[in-house]
């Protein structure tokens, strides 16, 4: 039992590392939304996309029981439960940051296209009818006299 339960502090600390780190580069992209800038274009994204695929493998390691987080010494598992709750309110930090710059990016999106929009219409003869606008220009030739 002595080594099943090595086996399982060190898989168990293995994971905690990979959360740890998981936590400060969602930290990081954080603080990125935060201030405006898009993460997406960052080396933040690329890392945290290989933490994701990585935190996966564990997944799947506990779905298919060939991890097992109760084999752990207690004082691991504790450790292990604390930081899986300190990375689950970080993801949820992450989800409203992400929304929000969504959000933002939405209504940028939406402006552009007013804009582009309010000059198509401008520089159109046509109107929404598919009708061509009957626009009327006098020019005065002399005064009281228009063509």
């Amino acid at each position: 039992m002595i080594a099943q339960n090595n086996e399982a502090d060190t898989a168990a600390e293995a994971l905690v590392a990979l959360i740890d780190e998981f936590i400060g580069v969602v930290k990081e992209e954080n603080a990125m939304l935060a201030r405006g800038l898009p993460a997406s274009l960052s080396v933040v994204a690329k890392r945290k996309a290989e933490l994701a695929a990585a935190f996966e493998v564990w997944a799947n390691a506990a779905t298919a029981r060939t991890f097992r987080i109760d084999m752990a010494s207690e004082p691991v598992r504790k450790r292990f439960l604390d930081r899986l709750a300190f990375f689950q309110e970080t993801m949820n930090d992450n989800i409203v940051h992400l929304e929000a710059a969504m959000e933002a990016s939405r209504r940028r999106i939406d402006a552009v296209m007013a804009a582009i929009r309010d000059e198509m219409v401008e520089a159109s003869p046509y109107g929404a009818n598919g009708k061509t606008y009957h626009v009327r220009s006098y020019t005065a030739v002399r005064p009281g006299t228009y063509i």
